[in-house]
């Protein structure tokens, strides 16, 4: 035994990786110095090589060198993208992009830049704009005609610059307004008129924002002294109040020489002169009905500007109604009940309050309640 160990004394033992699950077992050599006693000798298994249940990898650094490597693709550049033509005074939006060296987008970047232009009163960012995935959009305001310019660079250390030009054409100037209301409106009635302002070419102006005077040939009309215009536009409520062909004028401009007149035909207001009934030739004695009261005019009519309270009456005693009725939109609805038999009427007349002298009848026949019993066949047995 004593022979057996002096000769294992001075063996290098080999390390040995075993692999199980992501554990790993090393036996390291042993010192050519070391004494081992019988009791304690060190018995060590064959190399294990890795089986199919588990992945060998190779670590050499030929094989790390092989594997490549990607790297970020860096901006070289910058693009500026905005129409060919914009108008003075309305926003224009732009956008920047970073290529690289190819023309191709780099999303990755990430950086921020400034905004300048060639017009001197164009209205720009008021601070950097910042790119995400390698894109900014931000919008500039040219205020002076002719050909511009906008300028984006990055402030990164290696600045990036992009410039575009753009023509810029005139803003409108205010040529004249649109007013538009119906053609035909009733007298007394409310209506909506909108005022828009265009250019010489007729074209809206959304850019226009200013006060315009409003008159009317109609001089018992209702309606504002001004009207202001924001976006190229505005609204008012105008009512007329005597028939016949009525004008709207709307003056406005730096100088108020700036004029447009619309026309319209005002219908007068149809007055009520009676009440009609509807009401069923014939009814039952002891049974509700509903009656609706409409007020007309001379020409029979509906006067649905009429409101009011009017008195209801009736030829029989003894009906159940009520005694006053309530005019809506020019018409009131009741619920009567007869309690006598043969012909009835109802009147009903316009208190002063609603105008007085307006009144209107009807008449209706009231019969029994007519009840048929049917008698019963006997039922026949097979």
């Amino acid at each position: 035994m004593r022979q057996f160990l002096n000769q294992r004394r001075s063996v290098r033992k080999p390390s040995t990786s075993i692999g199980r699950s992501s554990t790993s077992m090393h036996v390291e050599r042993l010192e050519s110095r070391a004494v081992l006693s019988a009791e304690n000798a060190l018995m060590l298994p064959p190399p294990i090589a890795p089986s199919g249940g588990f992945d060998a990898v190779d670590a050499s650094p030929s094989a790390i060198a092989s594997t490549p490597v990607i790297l970020p693709v860096a901006a070289a550049r910058l693009r500026l993208v905005m129409p060919a033509q914009v108008r003075a005074g309305v926003p224009t939006l732009m956008t920047a992009v970073a290529l690289d060296a190819a023309g191709r987008p780099v999303p990755s970047f990430n950086g921020s830049a400034t905004v300048s232009s060639s017009d001197g009163a164009a209205s720009l960012p008021l601070i950097e704009v910042s790119f995400r995935n390698g894109r900014a959009s931000f919008a500039v305001t040219f205020a002076t005609a002719g050909p511009q310019s906008v300028t984006v660079t990055s402030l990164a250390d290696a600045a990036l610059t992009a410039t575009a030009s753009t023509s810029v054409t005139a803003p409108p100037t205010l040529g004249s307004f649109l007013v538009l209301m119906p053609r035909r409106v009733d007298a007394g009635r409310p209506v909506n008129v909108t005022i828009v302002a265009v250019d010489a070419a007729l074209r809206p102006i959304p850019s226009f924002s200013g006060t315009a005077m409003l008159t009317s040939s109609d001089a018992a009309a209702t309606l504002p002294a001004s009207v202001n215009l924001v976006n190229g536009r505005g609204s008012v409520r105008v009512t007329f109040s005597t028939s016949g062909s009525q004008s709207l004028t709307v003056r406005g401009g730096a100088a108020g020489n700036i004029v447009a007149t619309a026309a319209t035909e005002v219908v007068a207001t149809p007055v009520a002169t009676a009440f009609a009934f509807r009401l069923p030739k014939a009814v039952a004695v002891g049974v509700p009905v509903t009656v609706t009261i409409v007020a007309v005019d001379a020409q029979g009519r509906p006067v649905p500007n009429f409101s009011g309270t009017a008195t209801l009456a009736s030829s029989d005693t003894a009906a159940t109604l009520p005694p006053t009725v309530r005019f809506v939109a020019g018409r009131a609805v009741v619920r009567v009940t007869f309690a006598t038999l043969g012909e009835q009427a109802l009147t009903v007349t316009s208190d002063p309050s609603s105008g007085g002298g307006i009144s209107g009848t009807a008449k209706t026949q009231v019969g029994e309640v007519v009840t048929q019993r049917i008698r019963s066949l006997p039922v026949v047995r097979p």
